[in-house]
């Protein structure tokens, strides 16, 4: 009878083992809570450019980007190959059409500028006068040749003197001629000779031209007289030479 029992015992021992087991294997194949939180969080979101396969989503914008493909001039290409196939092509895929830089050659010889003009011929020539002045004429030594006084002049003064090889003059007198006139008197006789002018500075009122022939220079200014004549006043230095 014991024994009956035992085996009774062991049976229903035995039936509610399979069922607790049967009701575990079921729980472990039903998804709990952490997966299902896992599956949504891993769904693509509205907006986004593309999934993890590359397909785009609606909201995206441009090309997708291949799974697993690695992107232009990352590490793994090493930059090395982009470098190798571009060279010595041009941009577009063609021969390279930038020229090879030009090199100037060394400069062997010292470039030099244009010779300076020789200085013109004295136009005062043998020995030169003794200093001195003289008042209503023309004083002896006066370079008559090359300067010469505008017809009409009532002289007032005039005077030379030496300095090594430059004969300096000096003159001042009166005419009855516009001042215009009596400066171009003056440069119809020495523009004759070879020298240029220019207009020198004057007081208010008067005119002065100063004329130029390498070193020698003359120097006329006119003013009005009180009575409407013009007075003039020249200074010069002329260059000469000896015989």
């Amino acid at each position: 009878m014991m024994a009956r029992r035992l085996v009774i015992a062991g049976i229903c021992l035995a039936v509610l083992i399979a069922a607790v087991a049967f009701i575990l294997d079921q729980m472990a194949g039903k998804p709990g809570p952490t997966a299902a939180q896992s599956t949504s969080s891993s769904a693509p979101t509205p907006g986004s450019n593309a999934t993890a396969s590359g397909t785009p989503t609606p909201g995206g914008a441009g090309e997708p980007t291949q799974s697993g493909s690695p992107a232009s001039g990352t590490e793994g290409s090493g930059g090395s190959s982009s470098d190798n196939s571009t060279e010595g092509t041009s941009s577009e895929g063609g021969p390279s059409t930038a020229k090879p830089l030009e090199v100037l050659p060394p400069v062997t010889t010292t470039p030099t500028g244009l010779p300076e003009p020789s200085a013109p011929a004295p136009l005062i020539t043998g020995s030169l006068p003794q200093p001195g002045s003289a008042a209503g004429e023309v004083v002896d030594g006066w370079p008559a040749g090359v300067l010469t006084l505008p017809e009409g002049t009532t002289i007032g003064s005039t005077s030379v003197s030496t300095s090594g090889d430059v004969l300096q003059v000096a003159a001042d007198g009166v005419i009855g001629k516009p001042q215009a006139e009596v400066l171009a008197n003056f440069r119809q006789s020495l523009v004759a000779h070879g020298f240029w002018f220019e207009a020198a500075p004057a007081a208010e009122g008067a005119m002065a031209e100063r004329f130029v022939r390498g070193t020698d220079t003359v120097t006329v200014s006119v003013t009005t007289t009180g009575t409407g004549n013009s007075r003039f006043q020249l200074l010069g230095s002329l260059r000469t030479a000896a015989d």
